[in-house]
């Protein structure tokens, strides 16, 4: 830049010169390791109403706390790693989230599922954990319970159904057939 223009030329150049924190983010994300574990961790947290403690995050997404520990390691620059599993995973910065949700600007890494993939994972929590005539026992339970409404709200809303229509489909009679709601 020049200093040269008017005050909107010089916002414009300054718009299209920096590129903030994509950079960052892709070169993290480069390096981790993309299995079904980080993709369901990198979502959750992406995708989460609330966050959860570790331990609960597990429960919900069906992986043990070392798993979801793991997983986050990988892209510990750029969230906050609780010092124990009872605390929640923060994202450093809100821009991630808006990174992930952007394909023109995550690329590779967009992230467009995870409403859809929050409402099975909370259904196939609650078909795992409940029971007839007991109320949820923990944070993740109750969440999978008081959420999965709120997912599938926006799944529709966003037409993000696709290839897990069926997988959607199929988790919902399972719920409504399981133990709890007999």
């Amino acid at each position: 830049m020049d200093g040269k223009g008017s005050p909107q030329e010089k916002l414009q150049q300054i718009l299209t010169s920096h590129v903030g924190l994509d950079p960052l983010y892709a070169q993290v994300l480069s390096n981790a390791n993309h299995d079904d574990a980080f993709i369901k961790v990198l979502s959750a947290i992406i995708y989460l109403k609330r966050q959860l403690s570790i331990t609960d995050l597990a429960k919900l997404l069906d992986l043990t706390s070392e798993v979801v520990v793991t997983r986050l390691m990988e892209i510990q620059s750029i969230i906050r790693i609780p010092a124990d599993n009872q605390g929640s995973v923060q994202l450093n910065h809100a821009s991630f989230r808006d990174f992930l949700l952007d394909k023109t600007r995550s690329k590779e890494y967009y992230q467009p599922l995870g409403e859809a993939r929050m409402t099975i994972w909370s259904l196939e929590c609650m078909v795992k954990y409940l029971k007839q005539d007991q109320w949820p026992q923990d944070k993740a339970e109750k969440y999978a319970c008081r959420e999965w409404c709120f997912h599938l709200e926006r799944t529709i809303k966003g037409c993000e159904f696709g290839e897990l229509a069926t997988a959607m489909v199929d988790i919902i009679q399972m719920f409504i057939r399981c133990e709890a709601l007999e």
